[in-house]
């Protein structure tokens, strides 16, 4: 096979897979450092021959290939070295498990970690949802090993390739000396992979120091708390409570009544009942529910007022599918406010150039009063709308139509 390009950048472990399979092989690589994570993105030249601005790309002469398991599979083709394994059977299973490492262990592995390095948000409950599935993967993959050196047969194939490179990212960051311990034959497989040759021509002779101590999130100076347009009245201050005496220890503390939400004090509404919307918006089309609002206008806003609600911080948003959970994560927190709250937040744009907007009807005139029950409220901005004036955005938000400083509907999630 003559010369081919392969595109990627360094640690990326889908680039290192297809550079290790290529080392096997014995396929003359010419490797083209690209980061889509870098400032910059991959460039306009790259998008030009990769569109989906993918990472890894395998380029040769006019024959151009993105998706890391194509790529290898490729580059394996041959089979000289037989990381494809002795037989049909063994090519299938090889495959089974890259597959796995590629599609599965990464992305848990990578929404685990990624937040607690601060290379993409952090959200306590989408982490510890993560792990825990990181982890039953893992538990997984301990058992596999042992019985077997290898994941197929008797010598490195693609499977041990991916799932090598992908322990990588878990080992530099999560997978420290206790969690070690206790998986004895995951760690010694990875060593075992890794210190093969084209491994180490790969890393450039490295030798890999996993962490001793699994990484922890150190939040960064947030801004004040949500400010809104016209603020709340500020909660009286309570009184200190009094020491407790020592004699009345075994006395049971009463227990404080729970808070209730600050949209109940607003009453019955005078106009519809925001329910009754919900209803004409799942049952009919979007455009004929609309013309169903447009008959409440101009009574609704007596109790009601519409926000554009925006993410903060943008410029950190990297592949649209975790900015779709970072929505579904909010709206799970905004539970105690359903029955006052509906809206839609979309995502916009495409990986590492997007961002997150909706339009939302609530109950009253504060949206701090509603959106607050969620802790991570304080990431989003908050903009009231017009019914009339902004129409076209709500119209756009609700039926994902439209798009936001040039950037088209990618994905987003309904609260209703």
């Amino acid at each position: 096979m003559s010369a081919v390009k392969v595109y990627g950048f360094e640690g990326n472990p889908r680039t290192r897979a297809a550079l290790v399979v290529a080392k096997y092989e014995g396929v003359d690589v010419e490797w083209v450092k690209v980061n889509p994570f870098a400032e910059g993105g991959v460039g306009a030249d790259y998008l030009a021959k990769f569109p989906l601005g993918l990472v890894p790309a395998l380029e040769k002469g006019d024959y151009k290939l993105t998706e890391a398991l194509a790529i290898a599979s490729y580059l394996a083709q041959d089979n000289k070295s037989g990381v494809l394994g002795a037989s049909k059977e063994d090519a299938a299973d090889a495959l089974r498990w890259a597959s796995w490492a590629n599609a599965d262990l990464l992305p848990s592995l990578a929404a685990w970690f990624r937040p607690l390095t601060g290379a993409a948000p952090y959200q306590k409950p989408a982490v510890e949802a993560a792990k825990a599935k990181a982890v039953k993967h893992l538990e997984y993959l301990e058992k596999a090993l042992a019985s077997r050196t290898f994941l197929v047969g008797e010598r490195v194939t693609l499977a041990d390739i991916f799932v090598a490179s992908v322990l990588f990212r878990g080992f530099e960051n999560v997978l420290d000396a206790e969690w070690r311990k206790a998986n004895p034959n995951t760690v010694r497989y990875w060593q075992t992979v890794i210190h093969q040759q084209p491994f180490f021509e790969v890393l450039g002779k490295v030798e890999p120091t996993p962490v001793e101590t699994a990484v922890v999130y150190t939040p960064p100076k947030k801004e004040a708390k949500l400010k809104a347009d016209a603020p709340a009245a500020a909660a009286p201050k309570k009184e200190a409570k009094p020491a407790a005496k020592e004699e009345e220890d075994d006395e049971p503390a009463a227990e404080a009544p729970k808070a209730k939400h600050p949209c109940e004090a607003l009453g019955k509404p005078a106009s519809f009942p925001l329910d009754e919307w919900k209803r004409q918006y799942s049952n009919l089309e979007t455009v004929d529910a609309l013309k169903w609002l447009d008959s409440q206008y101009p009574a609704f806003t007596q109790d009601y007022s519409l926000w554009k609600v925006t993410y903060k911080y943008n410029d950190e948003l990297t592949q649209v599918f975790m900015s779709s959970n970072l929505v579904g994560g909010l709206h799970a927190r905004l539970e105690a406010s359903r029955k006052y709250l509906f809206g839609s937040m979309g995502v916009y744009g495409k990986a590492n150039d997007s961002l997150i907007t909706g339009a939302y009807l609530l109950r009253g005139s504060d949206a701090h009063a509603v959106f607050e029950v969620a802790p991570d409220a304080e990431s989003y901005s908050f903009e009231p709308l017009d019914w009339v004036k902004d129409r076209e955005f709500i119209t756009g938000a609700w039926t994902w139509e439209h798009t936001v400083d040039g950037k088209e509907y990618a994905d987003g999630k309904v609260f209703k």
